[in-house]
């Protein structure tokens, strides 16, 4: 009788098992120049994390990075106050305490209690205003990548 009652409950556990790898494992189409982001590497942001950075940041470069955050998803967007029309923001996910990654590639680092951003890789977003100079220098080799940091 009592293995009656088990053998469902190990059939489905493996079910359970087998759908969660499936998932885990499945791979999603990769365009050049992404960063895979995988479920395994899922960080859960809490809510005073949320709160803290869920904000406007006034960046090295003049633009805003504006953080925000959507049904679990967090987005990021810059914005040029010279232009009017409104440029698309980029989903950021959470890879551990203050950090995100674009899908692109650009990493996302907030500290002290979200008073703080660095960007690196910001070159990879879209709407990035650059100067000559940080343009001349992102170049030279074709591998240096833009860093942006809040004031």
């Amino acid at each position: 009788m009592h293995t009656k009652r088990v053998l469902p409950l190990l059939v489905a556990l493996f079910a359970l098992a087998g759908g969660t790898a499936q998932a885990q494992t499945a791979a999603a189409p990769q365009t050049a120049g992404s960063v895979r982001v995988s479920s395994g590497n899922y960080y859960h942001v809490t809510a005073q994390e949320a709160f803290d950075i869920e904000q406007q940041y006034r960046m090295s470069n003049g633009q805003r990075l504006e953080v925000r955050q959507q049904d679990k998803h967090f987005f990021g967007r810059l914005i040029d106050d010279r232009e009017l029309q409104e440029k698309p923001s980029v989903e950021i996910y959470p890879t551990g305490p203050g950090q995100f990654v674009s899908k692109k590639g650009a990493t996302f680092v907030f500290s002290d209690a979200g008073e703080h951003v660095v960007i690196d890789n910001a070159q990879l977003l879209p709407s990035l205003r650059m100067s000559a100079d940080m343009r001349s220098a992102s170049n030279v080799n074709g591998s240096a990548g833009v860093r942006l940091v809040s004031r």
